[in-house]
């Protein structure tokens, strides 16, 4: 041993200026052995050898080390052959299997981000495809409002007529959902103050009352099982609304149309200036339509009420929860 690094000094116990065999630290005449049989072949090598060797540290216990090998100067003459030896100890294993674990971790991020990437791919194909689906319903709609409007021409029965009126203006307010998702970037839902305007505002219009309507929504998000049947409700409320609101001189008053969160549900009211009514005494055409609007709610898992208005007039209230949110807290809750 022509010198050691302060490590390897520190390590044995040596000085600086310490000389000598370096099997003379073996841990038994066999390592010993082993060591110089390592040595010889580093000697004769060109290439660096991987051995592992055992020495007595500058405690007195044995040590395994992993070893690398590779020759400096071959022997001249009398001149002995330079060897340079890196010895780490067992503990730096540690450090390969560290570094193996850093290397399949980024094999993993790798194969997760070719997840996702395959992924996100799936869900634009699958939003391209939902745009499709709403417009080709919205044209179907369409058509067949246009077949109901020109029975509704043809028709001399004043019943008839109105059934014709009322399934008109229900696929219109169906239609207006599958324009509204089709032409928005975001097919989770539709926001509520846009929702509520663009229908009512169609219905009122459809009636000649436009001006009479008076909407308060805040911009909620209306999610996409719950915009077809909302709209449905609310087509019934605002038809029973302009058809039962009259004020006593026979003029129709005002339609209070509010779409806001109210302790933690959502909330859709409709309110009219007429003489109000018992909700259980009704007559058959305004209970059809009720029990329509009750049947809906119940579809979204919510509730109605009828009860009177602030000018004395009839109050409707539909009151549901995001069933989405619903089911993000159960899943929590079960993790």
């Amino acid at each position: 041993m022509a010198f050691a690094n302060y490590a390897a000094l520190a390590r044995l116990g040596l000085g600086l200026d310490s000389a000598g065999e370096l099997a003379r630290f073996s841990g038994s005449p066999e390592s010993a052995a082993e060591l110089r049989t390592y040595l010889r072949r580093c000697s004769g090598s060109r290439s660096p050898l991987l051995g592992a060797i055992e020495l007595r540290g500058a405690d007195g216990g044995i040590t395994r080390f992993r070893c690398h090998g590779g020759l400096l100067q071959p022997a001249q003459g009398d001149t002995p052959a330079r060897l340079l030896l890196r010895l780490s100890e067992g503990s730096d294993e540690r450090f390969a299997a560290l570094t193996q674990k850093v290397r399949d971790l980024d094999d993993e991020v790798r194969r997760r981000r070719r997840t996702q990437a395959l992924l996100e791919e799936a869900l634009r194909d699958r939003d391209v495809l939902m745009r499709e689906l709403h417009h080709r319903v919205k044209n179907n709609i369409h058509m067949l409002a246009g077949m109901l409007s020109a029975a509704r021409r043809e028709t001399v029965a004043p019943e008839a007529a109105m059934v014709l009126d009322e399934a008109t203006r229900r696929l219109a307010a169906v239609g207006a959902v599958h324009q509204m998702l089709y032409l928005k970037d975001n097919l989770r839902g539709v926001h509520g103050d846009e929702f509520v305007t663009r229908i009512a505002t169609m219905i009122m219009e459809g009636a000649g009352a436009r001006e009479q309507l008076s909407v308060a929504a805040e911009p909620i998000e209306i999610p996409n099982d719950a915009a077809v049947p909302l709209a449905l409700v609310l087509n019934e409320l605002l038809a029973n609304a302009l058809k039962h609101a009259a004020r006593a001189d026979g003029t129709c008053g005002r339609v209070y149309l509010g779409f806001a969160e109210v302790d933690a549900a959502i909330e859709l009211s409709v309110e009219d200036e007429g003489p109000g009514f018992d909700p259980l005494i009704q007559t058959s055409r305004r209970a059809s339509g009720l029990g329509l609007v009750r049947g809906l709610t119940r579809q979204i898992g919510g509730s109605f009420s009828v009860g009177p208005g602030r000018t004395g007039g009839a109050r409707c209230v539909v009151r549901f929860h995001d069933r989405r949110e619903t089911v993000a807290a159960a899943g929590t809750l079960q993790q």
